[in-house]
């Protein structure tokens, strides 16, 4: 099965890189008997819409009925949506600018938790702007982050 897992990861991977977008997580799971293929997509730039999502699931889809057909499966394309999770270092530049909460795997100023605004990413670090203070954080502290929005 994991032979088959691995190709249809490729497939997928090919559509989205034809399609001109990027595939920000990937999954492959078995959900009450059915094999389930998620996927989020967005633009480089942000801004994926729900009928390119639509667009996108639809191709995956009849691409892998020729591969799966003896499998019950089912294709779900997403947006990563406004509250997305930044993991990688391009999604935390998507946010450059802004104000962000992170969420690290080791304290930095005996926090496990900050709200900053994110100035740069450069040489595999954070540089924010913390207090007044700018500081900077190894990416390999951060267990993960999120755009904070005001309300």
């Amino acid at each position: 099965m994991s032979i088959i897992l691995n190709k249809i990861e490729n497939k997928v991977k090919q559509i989205i890189k034809k399609e001109q977008v990027e595939l920000v997580e990937y999954r492959a799971f078995n959900l009450r008997g059915k094999l389930t293929i998620r996927c989020l997509i967005d633009y480089p730039a942000g801004g994926i819409t729900l009928d390119k999502c639509g667009q996108i699931n639809k191709i995956i889809f009849n691409q892998l009925q020729e591969s799966l057909s003896d499998v019950d499966y089912t294709v779900e394309v997403n947006s990563p949506g406004l509250d997305r999770l930044l993991k990688r270092p391009q999604d935390f530049l998507k946010v450059k600018g802004k104000n962000i909460l992170l969420w690290l795997n080791q304290p930095v100023l005996d926090k496990q938790f900050l709200e900053a605004r994110l100035k740069d990413l450069r040489e595999g670090k954070l540089i924010l702007e913390y207090k007044g203070d700018q500081i900077s954080i190894d990416f390999d502290k951060v267990k993960t982050g999120k755009q904070k929005f005001r309300t």
